[in-house]
């Protein structure tokens, strides 16, 4: 079974998601992982084979947030050339594959395809991976992207647990938190304004 970023199995054999229509590569994952920060825009790089991600960890650890732990995860390439990530952290993590949110738990790694939204604590990450020629090009491709005018997202943060959704513009609104626990929580959001926010 192949797992797609939006959350769809398909046959091992498969070329391209049958939900989604998204490429399948057969190769291994890639030799870099990375988290790009939804708020920054800021970007974790990780080669093979991986390590810990937090405050105290392998990678970037000043940028993170002091909600997330000192080792809040750990990401590794399996026996199958896969990325991976396992909980480790007292704050929550979880990963949305196809709109779904599903928390990370300690002891139980879960792969990482690339495409996913990755949750920190209070900071949220799009998960991409690559080969390291491919993050070179994709600098590039970057780079010329700074040149031009800069589009304006939207978004709302939850004033609870400080999550971030996208929102499509200044009236928009999120109606609950998906990640808060508690129903009080969850709807405090709905009475928070969209903020723009510089796009990429």
């Amino acid at each position: 079974m192949r797992l797609c970023s939006c959350g769809f199995a398909n046959p091992d054999d498969a070329m391209r998601c049958a939900a989604c229509g998204g490429a399948f590569s057969h190769e291994s994952a890639g030799d870099t992982l990375l988290l790009e920060d939804v708020r920054s825009g800021e970007v974790v790089r990780m080669p093979v084979p991986g390590g810990i991600l937090g405050r105290a960890g392998d990678f970037s650890p000043d940028f993170f947030s002091p909600r997330v732990s000192g080792v809040h995860a750990v990401v590794a390439v399996d026996s199958e050339g896969r990325w991976t990530i396992e909980h480790t952290g007292r704050n929550a993590s979880a990963v949305e594959r196809g709109g779904v949110w599903s928390d990370l738990r300690c002891g139980a790694p879960q792969p990482l395809f690339g495409g996913e939204m990755l949750k920190l604590a209070d900071m949220v990450f799009r998960v991409q991976v690559g080969t390291q020629a491919a993050v070179a090009d994709g600098a590039a491709v970057e780079s010329d992207a700074q040149n031009a005018p800069a589009e304006t997202a939207w978004s709302v943060r939850c004033p609870v647990c400080g999550t971030e959704y996208a929102v499509e513009g200044p009236e928009g609104r999120v109606a609950a938190c998906t990640f808060c626990k508690d129903p009080l929580d969850a709807r405090q959001i709905a009475r928070v304004a969209a903020r723009a926010m510089s796009g990429r």
